[in-house]
């Protein structure tokens, strides 16, 4: 089994060795046509610097995974029979906070070019008193992420889904020992639960619903990427660079690098400039600046009507 564990300052990847029956088709002439995309678009990105005290790659050590490395090590992949990513509220939630969690399906449903069902949400009284607990010292309300995983999700992924995600807006703990996590998930049986209680508070404002938005979305991305074998960058500014704390995540684009857009364009077969039209529509929309510009300058590139780096 995989389990990601994340918390402020942590997270932990464990891996264990399984088979699985659907065997990649390796590099061929449709891999070999992305080479020349990432070419292009490389430029635009930002190299990623030496780490800083505290942050992911100071202590931890990762090799990155290139494109080639990615298609040739036979990823996990949606398929004909496998291929929604099927999203369960848990919980409640103020009208602000479902507002983000159905965002945050219409963004992943863009960027991984994969249908995303959103399921009926599971209340609050669901979850049984010893999956739920008051922190000891807080006082915060917490659901047991283990139990979510074992007994929620696993039960409920459709016939038809190659991840099923819980998303909640009450703070997490995986057991004794944790005070939260983030989020955790077993990759190997395709169930994730995350939480948007640390977030921030998307009522407050225009500002607060934004950044709330832009932290969620950078998570389930981020997660979902890991899903389907891609592993943590360690080349660009990108979205699945490892974080260690909030501040290092909010610093990271809400895009992928040439590398990682390959990796998600290949695997679930979409069209890179189509996909970033959309994108960069969603961006407008939700006044993420950066990431419209970004997304912008990518498509004036492959439309030929641009140089990277103007």
């Amino acid at each position: 089994m995989i389990i990601v564990l994340l918390s402020a300052a942590i997270v932990t990847l464990l891996i264990v060795h399984f088979v699985r029956a659907d065997r990649g088709e390796g590099w061929n002439d449709r891999a070999e046509a992305f080479v020349p995309i990432i070419g292009k678009l490389r430029p635009l990105h930002q190299p990623l610097g030496p780490p800083k005290p505290g942050e992911w790659l100071a202590n931890n050590k990762e090799p990155g995974q290139t494109f080639r490395q990615y298609v040739t090590q036979d990823p996990i992949r949606p398929t004909d029979k496998r291929g929604t990513i099927c999203i369960l509220p848990i919980g409640d939630f103020t009208e602000d906070q479902l507002k983000v969690v159905k965002l945050t399906a219409e963004y992943m449903e863009i960027f991984y070019s994969l249908p995303v069902k959103m399921m009926d949400a599971l209340p609050d009284d669901e979850i049984p008193e010893h999956a739920r607990r008051v922190h000891p010292t807080w006082g915060d309300r917490q659901f047991l992420s283990t139990y979510i995983l074992d007994e929620v999700l696993k039960a409920r992924l459709p016939k038809d889904g190659c991840v099923i995600l819980g998303l909640t807006a009450t703070d997490l703990w995986p057991g004794d020992g944790w005070n939260f996590v983030f989020g955790q998930a077993s990759i190997r049986e395709r169930v994730g639960v995350w939480s948007i209680y640390r977030k921030g508070d998307p009522s407050l404002s225009e500002d607060a619903f934004r950044l709330c938005l832009l932290r969620t979305i950078k998570t389930a991305v981020h997660e979902t990427g890991h899903m389907f074998s891609i592993r943590h960058c360690t080349a660009y500014e990108c979205l699945m660079c490892g974080s260690n704390s909030l501040p290092e995540s909010d610093g990271r684009p809400v895009a992928f690098c040439p590398e990682c857009m390959a990796k998600v364009c290949w695997v679930t077969k979409a069209d890179p400039l189509e996909r970033m039209k959309k994108l960069a529509a969603f961006c407008k929309e939700q006044g993420f600046e950066s990431d419209l510009k970004l997304y912008s300058q990518q498509i004036s590139v492959l439309e030929g009507e641009g140089k990277a780096g103007e």
